[in-house]
């Protein structure tokens, strides 16, 4: 079968679609792939030799009056050109992993008639998911969303990459709590400036690892003061790793990030971004709390509230508790579920 993968942007989005295009390529199914020239999939796709695409789009919501005309005109070249490729490379299955992107290239599988299959990982469905989703034959869930429930659609989790949980792969437990920071692969200001000083303050010793995002790695060092030691990077290639080696991770509420420290049985202080379309993070971490392996702390609280959550969490060693809890998602597992129910409906 020949797979054509729509996924750009951040994080969220491309290295969930990356595994799903890996366990294809597993199969020995073909994997072609439609991005933008300037995403973070313009120099991960190529990596994977996976044959790449680029169309002109752009997002629309949250943005002003010329780049939202400058949307529309790239909307409607990208659906010519999505539509020419599709004719050309005798495409099989079309699946889109959300984000702006998603629109185009969906709309272009439904005037070809082609097998439209979506992703959405939030528990809010983003906008182009929300218009394709009548049209799609499968709309595969990362985690149950927060609203009533599209049709068609199954629970599935976001693809993560495989690793093991064996406690002799963390480093030994030592009387330093170790706390991995990460404010997604792009970052976040108010994470670089605000836990640093938090984690500080609390006068206890404390092993860092924290990634601050491309070009956002000035003046994170200089907050680090006090009992703490830090490791500081713009990008881990294994974050994996580095929650696997924490006792507890603080991080944004995106989806992917979320899947990873609950599926290697760690807790959070997650931070929704506010700024996410239809409060989308938000969402996402308050059924991480329902779970019991995590906290929220939002960005209109003050200073004091963060140390606060912090002291409690380290007093009352809730870290622990969460680590004992585990998410019945099994993201792990998640590629695997979405070919085999795309493969039924070819045989169907």
């Amino acid at each position: 079968m020949r797979f054509l993968i729509s996924a750009a942007g951040t994080g969220g989005h491309v290295f969930p679609a990356l595994e799903f295009s890996a366990e294809c390529i597993k199969n020995n199914h073909d994997v072609l792939w439609m991005g933008t020239k300037t995403g973070l999939e313009s120099r991960k796709v190529p990596e994977k030799n996976i044959q790449f695409m680029t169309v002109p789009m752009r997002g629309f919501r949250g943005k002003g009056l010329l780049n939202k005309f400058i949307s529309i005109f790239g909307l409607a070249a990208s659906i010519g050109k999505t539509i020419i490729f599709l004719f050309q490379n005798k495409i099989n299955f079309v699946v889109c992993f959300g984000g702006y992107i998603s629109l185009p290239v969906g709309i272009a599988a439904i005037l070809c008639r082609k097998q439209l299959i979506l992703h959405e990982q939030n528990a809010v469905m983003g906008t182009s998911n929300k218009l394709l989703a009548p049209f799609a034959k499968i709309i595969f869930l990362g985690t149950p969303l927060a609203t009533v429930s599209q049709k068609n659609t199954q629970l599935v989790g976001n693809p993560i990459k495989r690793i093991y949980k064996h406690q002799d792969m963390a480093p030994p437990k030592s009387d330093e709590l170790k706390i991995y920071v990460t404010g997604g692969s792009l970052g976040s200001e108010f994470i670089n400036k605000n836990i640093p000083i938090a984690l500080s303050s609390l006068n206890i010793p404390i092993m860092i690892k924290h990634q601050s995002g491309l070009n956002k790695l000035d003046g994170v060092q200089s907050l680090y003061t006090g009992r703490t030691s830090s490791d500081i990077q713009e990008f881990y290639e294994t974050p994996l790793e580095n929650i696997l080696w924490s006792d507890f991770v603080i991080c944004r509420a995106g989806a992917l990030t979320l899947a990873e420290v609950t599926s290697l049985s760690r807790g959070c202080i997650m931070i929704p971004l506010p700024s996410a379309i239809d409060n989308h993070q938000l969402e996402n971490a308050k059924q991480i709390e329902k779970l019991n392996m995590g906290l929220i702390y939002e960005e209109s609280a003050s200073p004091q509230a963060l140390q606060e959550k912090l002291i409690n969490i380290i007093e009352k060693k809730m870290h622990l508790s969460w680590q004992n809890n585990t998410n019945s998602i099994d993201h792990f597992q998640a590629a695997e579920r979405m070919l085999s129910s795309i493969l039924q409906i070819n045989n169907s």
